[in-house]
């Protein structure tokens, strides 16, 4: 039995191009892709953005999907993996600059959030990735190698470098 059987459901209809099917696997998905990709950028619009595309990514890709919906899942979340680092090097050629807009969320004075998000912010790109794929997206070591081009072994040696680099970060504050 599937990990996802309402995503299972949908593959077919996604292949097909069916705004039904789009729709559900927007809806059983979207909260999970944004919370992964604002966990990457630290901006709400710029997840939401991120997001939109794997879906626009998606749309065009649709009759290639191949695969249930475990696989369709980890299409998306590899989707906005790329649709975020290209946000990140955008930022890094193109530096924030004193008239950019002010953040479109609420400071939060929440310290542990606060310690949370800047010890994240010390993690490699790859290992904030892998952290927030498996602890924000609840994705598996082998849905996390799906995404990030790698192996099951590989994944699991690397995230739990990470997570021991973040406890030793958190564990500083």
């Amino acid at each position: 039995m599937s990990e996802y059987p309402e995503l299972d459901e949908q593959v077919d209809g996604v292949r097909r191009r069916s705004e039904a099917a789009f729709a559900t696997v927007y809806r059983l998905t979207a909260d999970d892709l944004l919370s992964y990709a604002y966990g990457m950028l630290h901006d709400r619009t710029a997840a939401e953005d991120a997001v939109q595309q794997a879906f626009l990514e998606l749309a065009r890709a649709a009759p290639t999907i191949r695969g249930d919906g475990r696989t369709l899942r980890a299409w998306l979340f590899r989707s906005v993996r790329y649709n975020c680092l290209d946000e990140l090097r955008r930022r890094r050629r193109r530096p924030e600059t004193p008239t950019d807009p002010l953040p479109d969320e609420p400071v939060d004075d929440d310290v542990a959030d606060v310690d949370l998000r800047r010890a994240l912010d010390r993690l490699t790109e790859r290992q904030r990735t892998m952290v927030l794929l498996r602890h924000v997206g609840g994705l598996s070591g082998e849905e996390i190698a799906r995404v990030v081009g790698s192996n099951r072994v590989a994944v699991y040696a690397a995230l739990a470098r990470a997570e021991r680099r973040l406890r030793h970060l958190l564990e500083a504050t």
